[in-house]
């Protein structure tokens, strides 16, 4: 086991000795194969068992030379060295086998399972395995709330499919290593810990990366497509999280999409996410100071200002905030803006126009991007976020545009879906009645909209110190034989295999 590790560990610092991150003391990075799998018929899903594509992990004897690495180059024999790699070709699902180089403190895939799974013997596979679901980032330049909206819909997945998950945000993205947007998690810190999801949040199951067995069952890990787990929970729950919608278009119709995603969304993370303890103690205290220092009557509107890394949807200009600020702070004397922001002159431009209002952790960033800037630490830039989101969920009133930060905001405090307005709307969206119907009175619209009561806030904060309960439901022990949601080899039964578990 230790010889196959130092390889591969050996083989990739050799052959991309400048590209390949620097690795902390016992992390390892091995090269391991999908195999694509398929689902047992007679799911909910009927007779489409490809889908949602699933693939399970099993070991690699050596580094594979013949795809791109994720940061533009690909081993080209063992002596001619490295090539540029001249194109992306992306789905790895097309194929029936793939290969993704990842980093964790111990190997993904216990010793018992690194070997083809097509020819596994039964000794090895024991009592009816257990179906582990690991929940990962595809994409090198995703924030870390894109990161946790992704992550939901694989829970909604796992949840479905009756697979356990496990979260595993590790030190290089997963995805095939030839598509273009695979290479190192922005938040991944050396020394923090080979996974970024236990920086932030509880785990999601008692599994524990790497184990061989779970609940006294072997253990077979499975790892989906990212982008099916999407449109699966739209095929099955009606809607996919998402932190993007349209901002040019506005009607009832896309008013009530936007509402149930958010529902759902809320739903999930009720469910499964767990805010560390550190994180949640210190933005509690931060509030009852905050609320503390409120006359009555005093209110704190949450502002969410992204700048630095907006890309996705276009940044609008800081002034679009000055008008339904002002008005709050007209209608609700003595009160704060609860300011959230990554940009450093959004912060400046701010408390020189509401000088003695600001009320923030930070002071943003000098940068032009937040995720990818190599000066800055990743994990504080990633607590940053989280302490910022948890913020503006206990704000009274919140101002954001389009970010999948203060989405986070609103699954956490569902009553923000009807008590937040999205700056982001422009042009003949922000006309449409669906609209101005809903804009707030002191913001130039239509709408009285309650705010929370002090004995609301209050509850929020009790509710945020309190200890979280355990994230997720516990599967049942066993599945009934043959309808069990486990996946199959790919060509049908395997030989010596036994069956899937749940």
């Amino acid at each position: 086991r230790r010889l196959l590790i130092a390889h591969a560990v050996v083989a990739c610092e050799r052959n991309n000795p400048r590209t390949l991150p620097q690795m902390v003391a016992e992390e390892f990075c091995v090269w391991y194969d999908v195999v694509k799998q398929s689902w047992r018929p007679g799911s909910q899903d009927g007779a489409d068992s490809r889908w949602p594509r699933i693939g399970e992990l099993v070991g690699r004897s050596a580094i594979n030379g013949t795809v791109c690495d994720g940061y533009g180059s690909r081993q080209f024999g063992e002596r001619a060295g490295r090539v540029p790699c001249a194109q992306c070709p992306g789905d790895p699902y097309k194929r029936d086998t793939w290969s993704v180089l990842q980093c964790s403190s111990t190997p993904l895939v216990p010793i018992s399972q690194r070997i083809s799974p097509a020819w596994r013997p039964l000794s090895v596979l024991g009592s009816a395995p257990r179906g582990v679901l690991l929940v990962v980032s595809d994409h090198n330049n995703h924030g870390l709330f894109a990161q946790v909206e992704r992550v939901l819909n694989q829970l909604h997945l796992a949840a479905e499919r009756g697979l356990t998950p496990h979260v595993f945000l590790g030190h290089k993205v997963f995805n095939a290593p030839d598509a273009c947007d695979v290479g190192e998690n922005q938040y991944y810190e050396s020394g923090r810990g080979h996974n970024v999801w236990d920086y932030y949040f509880e785990p999601v199951s008692e599994y524990t990366t790497g184990a061989a067995t779970l609940g006294g069952r072997p253990v077979r890990l499975f790892s989906a497509s990212v982008e099916d787990a999407r449109r699966y929970a739209i095929r099955t729950a009606g809607d996919a999280v998402t932190s993007y919608f349209e901002f040019k278009r506005y009607s009832e119709e896309l008013h009530a999409i936007r509402t149930r995603v958010r529902a759902f969304g809320a739903k999930l993370v009720g469910t499964w996410l767990r805010v560390k303890p550190a994180l949640r103690t210190e933005a509690a205290e931060l509030l009852q100071r905050w609320r503390s220092s409120l006359p009555p009557g005093g209110r704190l509107l949450g502002v969410h200002a992204r700048g630095t890394d907006k890309a996705a949807h276009p940044k609008f200009p800081l002034e679009r905030f000055f008008a339904p600020i002002d008005g709050f702070l007209a209608a609700h004397p003595g009160s704060r803006i609860l300011l959230a922001t990554d940009d450093a002159r959004y912060h400046a431009a701010l408390q020189k126009r509401y000088p003695g209002a600001i009320l923030s952790r930070g002071s943003g960033y000098a940068t032009r991007n937040v995720v990818r800037d190599p000066a800055l630490s990743r994990h504080a830039k990633g607590a940053d976020a989280v302490m910022d989101a948890l913020l503006l969920a206990h704000s009274d009133y919140l101002l954001k545009g389009t970010s999948a930060l203060s989405e986070f905001s609103l699954w956490l405090s569902p009553r923000l879906a009807a008590a937040h307005l999205d700056l982001q709307i422009e042009g003949e969206a922000a006309a449409s009645p669906a609209y101005t119907s809903r804009v707030p009175v002191w913001a130039g619209g239509e709408a009285v909209v309650p705010l929370p009561s002090p004995a609301v806030a209050l509850a929020e904060l009790d509710r945020l110190r309190a200890p979280s309960p355990p994230a997720g439901v516990s599967p049942p022990p066993s599945l009934p034989t043959g309808e069990a949601e486990a996946p199959h080899g790919h060509g049908g039964r395997r030989r010596g295999g036994g069956g899937g578990g749940g």
